[in-house]
């Protein structure tokens, strides 16, 4: 729990809108128009969800998979050695 911070509190509109504190919002460069992806799990219900930007898992995810690459690439080398 130490690695968490508290960035503020937002309340959740009539419509289910919230806003983002300004503080977190320049931390994390979010900025009006990037979209977020929300996750949830079924366990979570009493802690709540998780918000990633789109565009960073997909980096994220296009470095796994490179990385997986270079492991099969290296793996099949020693295989041939």
């Amino acid at each position: 729990m130490k690695e968490l911070e508290l960035y503020g509190t937002a309340k959740v509109g009539e419509r289910g809108q919230i806003s983002l504190p300004s503080n977190l919002r320049k931390e994390y460069n979010i900025n009006a128009g990037d979209k977020l992806l929300i996750f949830g799990k079924k366990e979570w219900k009493k802690w709540g969800f998780m918000v990633i930007k789109a565009d960073l898992l997909g980096k994220l995810l296009e470095k796994i998979e490179r990385e997986i690459k270079n492991l099969i690439e290296e793996a099949n080398s020693n295989e041939n050695s």
